[in-house]
């Protein structure tokens, strides 16, 4: 897959996308590298599962703004459309498409899990007594693992999403299903997704994604499964399409994004922002620490990444794979400090998951090891909630990609905001904004896929919601071909654009779930995004914070979202 250097093609008709989380907080700490297990090391390219093109995709569709313009009919979309948006009346900039109401008959049982009242979805909840230390670590940072608040949330926003989608006469019937296992387990996991098959659903929210078995065994059913394997790479995920998605976008594509930022900003110039004078006047020489399994599911994975360093001019000079073995971090990271010494290494390029750094910066203290920490593709290491907790003489040297959006605080943050806009209450969990991710992307397919809802409608209907954000509150989302990246197939992927971050250790502020505290990621030039190919080569702004954004207290005019009066105020 090779970087696209333009922007995306946007369309005459509309901008877009399927309705996405902005991952912001931790549950479990899950994976980031992804499973691919093709041999080909380069960024995989997105599967062609022979679908139409946009146009004829939107014309087989409901009616909406884009069909309408296509055939050049004026049409009334009802009180709940905005027609200067073509997008319902939500404040936000994710709010599903405008789509004619139904009327009529919607055919019934279309698929396995649906009639014609209802569509059965059934969430996949964890239980943090299944892997108490993870659970400690993850609840010591302030986020919520409480079983009954993730329900209630979950219960919440599949009441909010089905006011505005359109459902085609049916309503969605939600279920529960508590783990059984650690999330790594894999018997477990698939005598749970066993389990749930016989629930007979249509789609399942959620899932223990530190093992494939349970998205083999859903999407072998034929059953759609959002968000239940988190780090799926591009071949992986296009095997089981229609059925498997995920929240963020390719692990291919995040490490694509990752060796153009090394490659145009670091690459050939001095470790300037290392922690001594000594490191300092040395040109950077690049070590990679990166996660991986016993049976070396992330390999193939990692072998991309190596492949898009190499093509952006980047060596690495050490190359240390670790497995998340909680018990023995402290002795893994002892060893692995020690050969990154050893092979000179300036500049430390971290790809995995949001607790291990904890073990490392307190073995490079320990032994007077003072590198850059360069943030890769990670799952929530860009987190001041974990930021807090690795050793800030080390962190305070770290800068890179995140792939969340630019922070604001709690009461005008887009998810938090928009639950208080609806209901009028805080939400239940802090968790707010993860949670809402399968839902939201179950909802935005369902009201684009039309009255015969099947898997592959389901596709369509992702396929057909476009491209839609791309300001610093708001990353560019996509599925489907828009021209982000190059290949004649289809971008199974959710976001596609990642920001620049330094640690501030002495910002003072408020964390992702509110916690109060001493540390913040800054974002550079107030969080711009970027996409594949747009990478400046002069840096922008790093720990500058003359240049640099922690935390929006109010969000500026141009990135506002539509406004629009809250439903709790009539009640």
């Amino acid at each position: 897959m090779e970087a696209t250097p333009s922007q995306p093609k946007k369309s005459g008709l509309r901008r877009y996308a399927p309705f996405i989380a902005a991952v912001v907080v931790i549950a479990l700490a899950v994976f980031v590298v992804g499973k691919n297990n093709s041999s080909d090391p380069k960024p995989s390219q997105p599967a062609d599962q022979g679908a139409a093109s946009n146009e004829d995709l939107i014309k087989a569709g409901p009616m909406t703004p884009d069909k309408a313009e296509l055939l050049g009919k004026t049409v009334d979309f009802g009180a709940k459309c905005d027609t200067s948006t073509g997008n319902v009346k939500m404040p936000t900039e994710y709010a599903p498409m405008c789509v004619e109401a139904f009327t009529g008959d919607n055919g019934g049982a279309t698929s396995p899990g649906v009639t014609g009242e209802t569509i059965k979805v059934v969430a996949y909840i964890g239980d943090p007594a299944k892997d108490a230390l993870q659970a400690a670590l993850v609840k010591g940072a302030g986020s919520d693992v409480d079983i009954s608040l993730t329900k209630q949330t979950y219960n919440g926003w599949v009441e909010m999403f089905e006011k505005y989608a359109e459902m085609s006469g049916r309503k969605v019937s939600l279920d529960f299903y508590i783990g059984t296992g650690a999330p790594s387990d894999p018997v477990a996991a698939k005598a749970d997704a066993k389990a749930i098959i016989d629930k007979k659903p249509f789609a399942v929210f959620g899932g223990p994604n530190q093992t494939d078995a349970f998205a083999d065994e859903l999407t072998a059913a034929k059953i759609v499964c959002l968000g239940c394997a988190t780090a799926a790479g591009i071949k992986f995920t296009a095997e089981r399409s229609p059925y498997l998605w995920t929240t963020g976008p390719m692990p291919e594509q995040a490490s694509l994004l990752t060796a153009q930022m090394v490659g145009s900003l670091l690459n050939g110039k001095k470790a300037k922002w290392a922690g001594d004078a000594a490191t300092r006047s040395k040109t950077r020489v690049f070590g990679a620490v990166h996660y991986d399994t016993p049976a070396g599911q992330q390999r193939s994975a990692w072998a991309t990444f190596r492949s898009e360093m190499k093509k952006n001019g980047v060596k690495i000079a050490s190359d240390i794979q670790y497995y998340l073995d909680l018990p023995r971090a402290q002795e893994n990271a002892r060893t692995t400090i020690a050969k990154l010494k050893a092979a000179k290494v300036t500049s430390v390029i971290f790809y995995g998951d949001p607790l291990t750094p904890l073990y490392l910066t307190k073995e490079a203290t320990a032994q007077d090891y003072h590198p850059e920490w360069i943030l890769g593709p990670t799952v929530y290491a860009d987190t001041a909630v974990f930021g807090r907790i690795y050793d800030q003489e080390q962190w305070k040297h770290a800068f890179g990609i995140s792939l969340i959006p630019a922070r604001t605080t709690k009461e005008i943050a887009g998810w938090y905001a928009l639950w208080v806009w609806q209901f009028g209450t805080p939400p239940p969990s802090n968790n707010v904004a993860v949670i809402s991710g399968p839902p939201g992307m179950f909802f935005a397919g369902v009201n684009l896929a039309g009255p015969n809802l099947t898997p592959l409608t389901f596709r369509d209907g992702l396929f057909r919601a476009g491209v839609q954000g791309g300001n610093s509150l708001a990353p560019t989302n996509s599925r489907g071909r828009h021209g982000i990246w190059s290949g004649t197939g289809e971008d199974l992927g959710g976001s596609d654009d990642v920001t620049l971050v330094w640690w501030n250790s002495t910002a003072k502020g408020e964390d992702e779930i509110a916690n109060a505290g001493t540390g913040l990621y800054e974002y550079v030039t107030g969080g711009k995004r970027y996409l594949p190919g747009t990478w400046p080569t002069v840096d922008p702004g790093l720990f500058d914070s003359s240049k640099s954004v922690t935390i929006y207290t109010t969000i500026p005019a141009d990135l506002q979202p539509p406004s629009y009066p809250s439903p709790a105020a009539k009640k």
